[in-house]
């Protein structure tokens, strides 16, 4: 089984939707209606702002968490359009209809190949984005991982599910990017179960980040240490960047 088929079975217990992003997404949505969820996972957030009264889209490349999306949303009752596809596509998938907010957090940009689809991703979301609408952003604030050499994330830990999740970093001069190595351990009736993964990622410093936006035509950048709008600095452990058209 891949990882990401058996990530989807524990998504919702690893990463669960909680209020202080729920209120910052709202925060920043504004009086806007029309929000798309990049790399949108099972579906959490979307699922939570549809029940506030948002229209949501919702795309994510692992099939395996688009159809956990549409279980949940079939299962609460709320009307959300989950597509399976590339985020580098946005542009075509969802031409057809100008957002107020487009949100990607999770740390998901990062997993583009390099900074020239990074670049292109946010164009492409600027061409889809209303007047005035809002583009959130939120990665690990790579500044932090790359200048103190930073080697493992804290491990999420849910006793009470029987499930823990181990996050390593290793930096590799070489090509530039970070392997990000992650294993799962299920305790269940079964018994310990042990699920490893390694995947690259694109160590986004926060000033590159800032400045694709603003190349892409975006003004009022606002950068911010977490969900709660903390200063952002080089000790923050994550980068949320927020922008306006």
């Amino acid at each position: 089984m891949g990882f990401y088929e058996e990530l989807s079975k524990y998504y919702d217990i690893i990463f669960p939707a909680t209020v202080d992003k729920i209120q910052f997404i709202e925060k920043v949505a504004d009086k806007g209606k029309y929000i798309l969820d990049i790399a949108c996972g099972t579906g959490n957030y979307a699922i939570e702002l549809t029940k506030r009264g948002y229209i949501l889209d919702g795309i994510d490349l692992d099939n395996t968490m688009i159809e956990a999306g549409n279980n949940k949303a079939m299962n609460e009752a709320v009307d959300i359009n989950f597509v399976h596809g590339d985020m580098k596509n946005v542009n075509d998938i969802f031409s057809s209809r100008k957002y107020d907010l487009v949100y990607c957090i999770g740390n998901s940009l990062v997993h583009l190949d390099n900074e020239k689809e990074v670049q292109q991703l946010i164009n492409h979301i600027s061409n889809i984005t209303n007047n005035k609408g809002k583009l959130l952003i939120q990665i690990i604030n790579y500044d932090r991982i790359l200048d103190f050499n930073i080697d493992h994330l804290p491990t999420i830990s849910r006793k009470e599910a029987g499930v823990e999740f181990i996050r390593n970093y290793a930096y590799d001069e070489k090509s530039g990017k970070i392997f990000f190595n992650t294993v799962i351990n299920v305790s269940n009736e079964t018994g310990m179960h042990k699920y490893e993964n390694s995947v690259q990622l694109l160590p986004l410093r926060t000033k590159t980040l800032v400045n694709m936006v603003k190349n892409a035509e975006y003004e009022r950048v606002e950068v911010f240490g977490g969900f709660n709008e903390e200063e952002h600095s080089v000790n923050s452990f994550a980068t949320v960047l927020v922008a306006e058209k």
